[in-house]
Parts: structure tokens; sequence; C-alpha cells
């Protein structure tokens, strides 16, 4: 399944919300925990405890932050384009569903993506389309496809008496080619079983989702945040798989950031 933004809501939070020019680097420790299916789909989940270091960076060519790390290609005053990596967590044979079959290895995922920006100026909510196109791969090199993840993201920053709550929505869907969905959810010969029959994929809708997080800028150095994602298989080509064992999931995760060290050059986000 892939995390990048899920895990980032949890353990990445270090975004100030009280602050409208923010430090060009930041380094420092995150902990949190988060509860996810093992994949799509899955009716098992992982429970994972997280404790980890972070680095920050906000350059104008590169970003490192709680979308995790983007390479910017073109920005405009409305429109910019930019590249993304992305992961899927590993899923060995213990997966009662997926039991006799071949694990399922820890995936990445790059390429670019179309960002515009539909903010009214002066308008306290900002909104964004987003249009993400990613190749997927495993870590024995096998190739899994095309990948796209288009979304709407609405943000609210400084709410609350002091301004230091945010909140944010992104609701969009998943479509993914053959070979992504035949890596998850098909079922070949040699591993069909009375509860588990041959299964094929197509290509197209794999899913829709709603994300919905919020943080908590405690001080200048430490942000609290939690954040809790829905996602639905069911209008998806994929449903019918015997893999799929719940097609409606959220995954939940709450966390915190606490930053050591950061740089004294400001930047304007």
């Amino acid at each position: 399944m892939p995390l990048g933004v899920a895990l980032a809501a949890a353990l990445g939070c270090a975004q100030s919300a009280a602050a409208d020019e923010e430090p060009l680097w930041e380094i420092g420790v995150a902990a949190g925990y988060i509860d996810t299916p093992q994949y799509m789909g899955s009716d098992e989940s992982y429970s994972l405890p997280l404790a980890i270091p972070y680095i920050i960076y906000r350059g104008d060519l590169l970003d490192i932050d709680r979308e995790g790390a983007r390479g910017w290609l073109f920005t405009g005053r409305r429109i910019s384009l930019d590249l993304g990596f992305s992961f899927g967590l590993p899923v060995d044979n213990d997966n009662k569903a997926r039991r006799g079959m071949p694990d399922i290895r820890l995936t990445g995922q790059v390429g670019p993506r179309l960002n515009v920006d539909l903010t009214a100026p002066d308008a306290p909510t900002a909104y964004s389309l987003h249009f993400p196109v990613r190749y997927t791969f495993d870590t024995a090199g096998k190739g899994l496809g095309w990948v796209a993840e288009p979304s709407l993201k609405v943000e609210r920053k400084h709410l609350g008496d002091d301004g230091r709550w945010s909140a944010r929505a992104d609701v969009g869907f998943l479509y993914a080619g053959r070979r992504f969905n035949a890596y998850y959810y098909d079922v070949d010969a040699p591993y069909v079983t009375p509860q588990r029959p041959s299964y094929a994929s197509d290509s197209g809708l794999h899913s829709a989702f709603l994300h919905l997080s919020t943080e908590y800028a405690w001080d200048e150095r430490l942000t609290l945040g939690v954040f809790a994602r829905y996602r639905t298989l069911s209008p998806g080509v994929i449903d019918d798989s015997p893999l799929v064992k719940d097609p409606d999931y959220v995954t939940v995760g709450v966390g915190f950031a606490w930053s050591l060290w950061e740089s004294e050059r400001r930047v304007s986000r």
C-alpha cells in the first residue's frame, strides 16, 4: 500500500501552523503510531509504533517535507510541476488471504505531479488540484506499471483563538494499470484453493479515498498531529478479487514532531 502521505501525516507533521515564514531546513525527531491494512483491501493490518529522525528542506528546486521528497520541475503563479516519490509496505505470506502465495516486496513509486492552485487572493482556505502519475517497481527491480491519483486538497491554517491549529482534507481516486493490479490481486493457477479461485485483474479505477488530518503547533519546536484516511475499493475494477477481503477501511495515526535544529534563514511558502 502506498503510505507516503499517510505515514508523513502521522510522523512528519513539523510544519508550523502559526508561521507564514519557515526555516529553510529543519532536523528533528518524530514519533507516533499508525494502524493500516497490510495492503489495500486486506482485512489484516499493521500496527506500527515508530520513532525516526527526520529532515525537512524547503528549497526552490527540492522539497523534503510531510508529503515526501519532491524535485520542482516548474513553478508558476498558479501551476507547478514536481517529481514525487512514494513507497508501499511489504506483505509476507503469513497474511491469511495470501497464504502460500509469493510475498509482496517493498515497492517504490516515482513520477511527475501537476499542481493547480485554485485559491482566491487573501482567502483563508486554500484549494488545489493535484495530478500525480507514478511508475511503480519493487525491490527486485520488477516494473509494475503506472498509477495515477488525482485529488482535491482543501487546507486551512491559523485556526483557533491562538492560531495554532491547522486542518486539511484530501479527496481523490486511484487509477492503476493491469500490472499493478495483477501484482496485488491476481490469483494464478498454482495458488488456487477452494476458498481462493483463479483471478485476473483489469486496469482502471482502483479506489476512492478521503484523507483528513489536523495539527497543533504546541510551540515553535513541537507539533502534534492526527489523521484518518478512508478508502473504498467498492467502485474499482478489482473489487471482486478473492484477495480483497475488506473493500472499505480506515487508516489512522497519531504522532508528534520535535524540531531540534533549524536554519536561521527563513523562506516564505
